[in-house]
């Protein structure tokens, strides 16, 4: 509204009323002819409207909503447009609403206390008739109820409420009868605010007090009222009205159908209460709860992938399906395509295949053999979804192979991931089935020479040792011997020798007290290092100064013991 107050304003037109999409649309209805001066509105001569994309950026309307306040104090949300959106109205656009109802009351309510509620109703001045009473039934607290905060006002009756709005008022009829309140804000005359007296009226009325609306009812000079009464207009009929119409209400003379939103007096009261309750003290009574722990607590349960055939890499090749049904193949070549497929997800091309399985160019019909043997004997183990391939026909160079194809390290990963920052029950929950999927060395009985070239090898083996470790290390921190020896095992399955395993081994017979067991694993290192042609002639220092620390502190507990 302050994007399009000063262009409005110059073109002495105002904003009647106004629609916001669910989409984030806006729409203006307006009073008088008004061409927008920025691209982003879009003028409907038929409907003499304003559209406001939901697409459009709010940096674009600065420039134009600093050139004057807010232009519409007394706009007030009526409800639901059936098509979608929220219809806003400006009661002193209109001038009078008139609300014919049987929620009338309820609506009146709503308006009032949304008006009462808004950061704008520092200076703007609202009388309320009729409402009070049935917030008082309600139990509100407080001499003056709800509708008697700053800048609200009840009085007896309706023409009580127009003298007063018009005291309140002074000399704005007489500024207004050149230019509407909506120009003066925009301008800022008189250094001035030219904020509006509302009247929100329920109740009987007098005939004499609604003749006395229809006289000095007026649009856009100050005065805004909406009452639960028809309200004639001389010659002009009636004006702005919100009827009931079957289920719906129908705003005139926009002839939009809408739910309106309304508060009876217990939801006034509710908001009432909570207005209380935010100023009393706060005292924390509740534990404290360490963020990081109680995150780890309230962590998802892991759930595996939706998965049909496993490709095992991590230790001797196969693919088995869920129910441990085996894939047989004729062709050895045609199990090494599908290992190497399922560790290239993101390019399988033919050609990189080919490269990475064959030393020596080879005929393509070799090549389309050995395909079809792996879409066959995946099909034989598990039959695909209907109309696809596990190995899926393509017409390009891609040779993808399906997502419900996966492999054992992919689901180890997966659960490495999840389980950081979790509890160690949780983490050993999460980590301990990745684990037994471990059978070996990755690729154990092959002579597949592109998993070395290409690092897979040595990535595999590292997620394999980290994961073991990270089990090893949480059951050992909840004093779980057993568990630790068959985290590192796991491990050791993959990486004979591995440091940080024996490690971990040796501190778990500390623990338990046994001298001859951190003797032991130390032991089997130097056996792992003596077999292991690649080992390091010597064993690491960290482990010999781990032994030391082991034997020597198990040693000193034992003498003060004895």
């Amino acid at each position: 509204l302050r994007a399009a107050g000063a262009d409005l304003a110059a073109q002495r037109a105002a904003v009647l009323a106004a629609v916001l999409g669910d989409d984030g649309e806006v729409c203006l209805f307006l009073r008088g002819s008004a061409i927008p001066s920025d691209d982003n509105w879009q003028l409907d001569l038929n409907a003499n409207t304003w559209k406001l994309s939901a697409e459009t950026p709010l940096d674009s309307l600065i420039a134009k909503a600093r050139l004057c306040a807010q232009p519409c104090p007394a706009l007030v949300h009526v409800g639901g447009v059936t098509h979608g959106g929220e219809l806003f109205i400006d009661l002193e656009a209109v001038g009078v609403l008139s609300v014919v109802s049987p929620r009338s009351k309820q609506i009146l309510q709503h308006a009032a206390a949304s008006l009462a509620l808004s950061p704008f109703m520092e200076t703007v001045r609202l009388f309320t008739v009729g409402l009070d009473e049935a917030v008082d039934v309600a139990g509100v607290a407080g001499d003056a109820g709800f509708f008697g905060g700053d800048g609200v006002e009840q009085v007896d009756s309706l023409d009580a409420a127009l003298d007063a709005a018009a005291m309140s008022l002074g000399s704005t009829f007489n500024a207004t009868r050149a230019a509407s309140t909506l120009a003066l804000r925009v301008a800022g005359a008189g250094g001035e605010s030219w904020e509006p007296a509302i009247v929100i009226a329920a109740g009987q009325h007098d005939p004499s007090e609604l003749a006395h609306l229809s006289v000095v009812r007026s649009s856009g000079r100050g005065l805004a009222v909406m009452i639960d009464a028809a309200v004639e207009t001389g010659g002009e009929g009636r004006g702005w009205l919100l009827r009931a119409e079957g289920d719906f209400h129908v705003v005139e003379p926009l002839g939009l159908r809408l739910q309106p939103v309304g508060c009876d007096a217990a939801e006034i009261a509710a908001v009432a209460d909570l207005l209380q309750a935010a100023d009393l003290q706060l005292t924390p009574s509740a534990p404290v709860v360490h963020p990081a722990a109680h995150a780890a607590a309230t962590a998802p349960r892991f759930v595996d992938s939706e998965w049909a055939l496993m490709v095992r890499v991590l230790g001797p090749v196969e693919v088995n399906s869920r129910v441990g049904v085996a894939a047989e193949f004729e062709r050895s070549k045609a199990l090494e395509l599908v290992v190497w497929l399922s560790q290239h997800r993101r390019r399988p091309t033919r050609n990189s295949a080919r490269t990475a399985l064959w030393d020596l160019d080879v005929r393509d019909a070799t090549f389309a053999n050995v395909v079809s043997d792996a879409r066959r004997a995946l099909a034989r183990a598990v039959t695909p979804p209907t109309g696809e391939e596990w190995i899926a026909r393509t017409l390009s160079e891609d040779l993808p192979l399906h997502e419900l194809v996966v492999t054992d390290a992919a689901i180890l990963a997966a659960r490495v991931d999840h389980a950081r920052g979790l509890h160690a029950l949780d983490a050993i929950d999460v980590l301990r089935p990745g684990l037994e999927l471990l059978t070996g060395m990755p690729f154990a009985g092959t002579g597949y020479l592109w998993p070395d070239a290409e690092g897979i090898t040595s990535s595999l083996v590292l997620l394999a040792t980290n994961a073991a470790i990270e089990l090893a290390r949480h059951y050992l921190s909840l004093g779980d011997v057993d568990g630790v020896f068959w985290a590192t095992g796991q491990g050791l399955k993959v990486l004979s020798g591995h440091e940080e395993l024996i490690g971990l081994r040796m501190r778990a017979q500390a623990r338990c007290g046994d001298l001859a067991g951190v003797r032991h694993e130390w032991e089997t290192y130097e056996r792992a290092l003596a077999a292991d042609p690649w080992a390091a002639a010597e064993p690491s220092p960290k482990l010999v100064a781990l032994r030391h620390e082991l034997l020597t502190a198990t040693d000193l507990v034992q003498s003060r013991a004895g």
